[in-house]
């Protein structure tokens, strides 16, 4: 029998000074800087459901992930795997939602060990969303 183990979920949101079909699109292109396929090397990212990708980032490691449900420029969700989550499959859901000021960019990571690898990921996603709002902002 397996033990359960217990999860954390994080959330954040980003307002970001664009439309929300142009942040999506930049949030899943590997050429941008401001998205977490930037970190590495992505092999395989496609944006349509089922699509595999890893993102080699050197000695320190991999992340493996597969896209669950995408709705372009309104949603999208995906798997997130790597030594940081134990070997847990976590889900990260991420919302584009139309807004006066741009777009409210809404990230929730559920599934994460509870423990000082899961929590590192806040620092990750805070990264990863302050990029966001720097290019749309021109500051990149």
């Amino acid at each position: 029998m397996a033990l359960a183990r217990k999860t954390l979920t994080l959330s954040q949101k980003r307002m970001i000074a664009g439309l929300p079909a142009k942040v999506f699109d930049a949030w899943l292109d590997p050429k941008q800087a401001c998205n977490p396929w930037n970190y590495g090397k992505t092999v395989g990212l496609a944006p349509k459901v089922g699509s595999l990708f890893c993102i080699l980032k050197g000695r320190s490691g991999y992340i493996f992930g597969r896209i669950l449900k995408l709705a372009k420029g309104k949603h999208l969700q995906f798997t997130w795997m790597s030594v940081y989550t134990r070997g847990l499959e976590s889900t990260v859901t991420v919302h584009f939602k139309k807004h006066t000021a741009g777009t409210l960019m809404t990230l929730r990571h559920t599934g994460l060990p509870n423990d000082d690898y899961g929590r590192m990921h806040d620092a990750g996603w805070t990264h990863f969303l302050g990029k966001m709002e720097d290019h749309f902002a021109g500051n990149q």
